[in-house]
């Protein structure tokens, strides 16, 4: 029952993100990549994707499979939802994880963790 509250609240914040402003950025393997505009989202999305994202306070999500991000500066929250992603971001105020396997490390800060799914691992380093 709490995985599916959490489900359902992860769901409902992405639509109201969605409704303010979505910036998405589909682009491919190792593209440039695009900076995180002040308080908005940038949604990075793909297949064994690399990229460095400058952040200012933005909202960044990562979806797929075996993507390595690097999230540079602040950012209000990261989640990651899928496979084997990586994601190392400097601070967040808030990650949440779900799927498998995806491994996320923050290095200031002591984020709200919101860990579901199977496998996943969030940690400071």
């Amino acid at each position: 029952m709490a995985c599916w509250v959490v489900t359902v609240l992860g769901w409902l914040t992405l639509a109201a993100l969605a409704a303010t402003g979505f910036r998405t950025d589909l682009a491919g393997r190792s593209s440039p990549s695009a900076t995180v505009p002040e308080a908005r989202t940038l949604q990075i999305s793909g297949s064994g994707t690399t990229k460095t994202v400058p952040c200012h306070d933005g909202y960044v999500p990562v979806r797929g499979e075996m993507n390595t991000v690097t999230v540079t500066g602040h950012s209000t929250s990261v989640s990651v939802s899928g496979n084997g992603d990586h994601v190392a971001v400097d601070s967040t105020d808030a990650v949440s994880t779900s799927g498998n396997r995806n491994v996320v490390t923050y290095h200031w800060g002591a984020p709200k963790i919101v860990n579901a799914g199977t496998a996943n691992t969030v940690r400071q380093g």
